[in-house]
């Protein structure tokens, strides 16, 4: 006799079919994957007209999996909502007082705005785990030490043998495939205090050999930019370092006295002078007090709302070269608190964050801190809102926030198997 079974039950008995929902995410987490890997590379069409292969991946969200952009209302914050409000304002105020937005704007800024905070959406709503955290942070790091092995080779090869490269602009500076060094020094600041902020615990990011070449090579890389705002944006980083993991500190510092002489040797004597001049750029560091000058007369001048977007450029004919600097210009005491504020929120998340992760996964966080730290120094001598690893860090601290969560679970739902029963 063969005993009967309900016809729900058949149902659950039958091999689930791969559905549209799973592919999509799947092909979600594979694009969020190459988006990150691709951060390090940019390339130059024309003057003013760069190509990010990594936004070709942002699109292709929309495309081909948008729908499994998740809303994950942690994540997002009224913060997120002031900067977007303060662009559409700055744009009115703007378009009210010269009668039109200028191009420059309208698709380098507000446009530009919507890749940022795609990216942000793509990220929060891949990251589910602490797995994929670690795997996202993993894949970045290593994509970034690979491009600047190559670009540390180009810089080596023009200054020893005379050859023109790619991967060096402004006489001896080394910009990599970001085009520019002072960008690509921030770049490089942050994968450095990930890999640094990362290598301790149970579960380092890299082992010992993987970690010390990184750290040689992008230690190398920073010196090279020779840009002082990423110098700034690291010691900021690393004094932070110093005060919550002491030992951690001392590991760059040792790697930088024992290289110092190998890259002398290297370099050649001649290499002093170049360094000195590099370095130091008079003009250049009294061009950037300027700035800053002018950037508060213009806020005086409307300090509530700012003169609107892109006023301070078309006024001095340069950017003003500091984020909190053009919020004040452009944007006023309001942009200014939405910058702020925005900023501020995922200090104090990772920071809280930092704490009450579980031990295994307390280094990773303490790597975005630490990258979070180092873009705030690096953004007082560079206009940094718009880099791309920013954002990328921004995601991940609140995808981290979200994972502390008591209701940040996510249930892993598995299909009931029954066996048919002969009697």
């Amino acid at each position: 006799m063969t005993s009967v079974i309900p016809y729900n039950r058949v149902q659950l008995a039958m091999p689930l079919p791969q559905t549209r929902t799973h592919r999509a995410a799947g092909i979600l987490r594979i694009l969020v994957v190459g988006y990150v890997a691709l951060l390090p590379y940019q390339f130059e069409f024309d003057k003013g007209l760069n190509f990010a292969p990594a936004d070709c991946c942002l699109l292709l969200v929309c495309v081909l999996a948008a729908p499994q952009l998740k809303y994950r209302k942690p994540a997002w914050t009224i913060w997120h909502w002031g900067i977007a409000l303060t662009f559409a304002i700055g744009s009115l105020v703007a378009a009210s007082r010269f009668g039109r937005l200028d191009r420059y704007e309208l698709f380098n800024k507000d446009a530009g705005l919507l890749l940022p905070f795609l990216s942000y959406a793509a990220l929060t709503s891949t990251v589910t785990g602490w797995d994929d955290l670690r795997h996202i942070l993993r894949v970045f790091t290593a994509s970034v030490i690979f491009e600047n092995v190559l670009a540390i080779g180009g810089y080596l090869a023009q200054y020893l043998f005379g050859l023109t490269t790619p991967f060096v602009r402004y006489g001896l500076r080394l910009s990599g495939m970001l085009l520019d060094p002072n960008a690509y020094g921030g770049l490089l600041i942050v994968a450095l205090v990930i890999c640094e902020g990362a290598s301790w615990g149970p579960a380092p990011l890299f082992q010992r050999r993987t970690l010390w070449f990184a750290r040689l090579t992008l230690m190398l890389g920073i010196l090279f930019t020779f840009s002082r705002s990423a110098w700034i944006g690291l010691g900021v980083a690393l004094l932070l370092l110093l005060v919550l993991r002491p030992k951690l500190t001392l590991r760059p510092v040792w790697a930088s006295l024992i290289g110092a002489p190998f890259l002398l040797l290297l370099m050649g004597s001649a290499f002093i002078p170049v360094f000195e001049e590099m370095a130091r750029r008079p003009k250049q560091v009294q061009g950037r007090f300027d700035l800053i000058h002018w950037a508060l007369q213009a806020f005086v001048r409307h300090p509530f709302l700012g003169g609107g977007i892109g006023s301070f450029r078309l006024a001095e004919g340069e950017v003003a070269h500091n984020s909190v600097m053009w919020f004040l210009a452009d944007f006023g005491i309001v942009g200014v608190a939405a910058l702020l504020g925005f900023l501020g929120w995922f200090f104090v998340k990772s920071w809280s964050v930092y704490r009450l992760a579980p031990d295994r996964e307390r280094p990773l966080v303490l790597a975005l801190l630490l990258a979070h730290t180092a873009m705030i120094g690096l953004a007082m001598g560079i206009e940094a809102f718009y880099q791309r690893h920013w954002w990328m860090i921004f995601a991940l601290i609140a995808s981290s926030y979200c994972l502390t969560l008591p209701t940040s679970g996510h249930p892993h739902h598995e299909a009931e198997v029954f066996d048919h029963v002969d009697s």
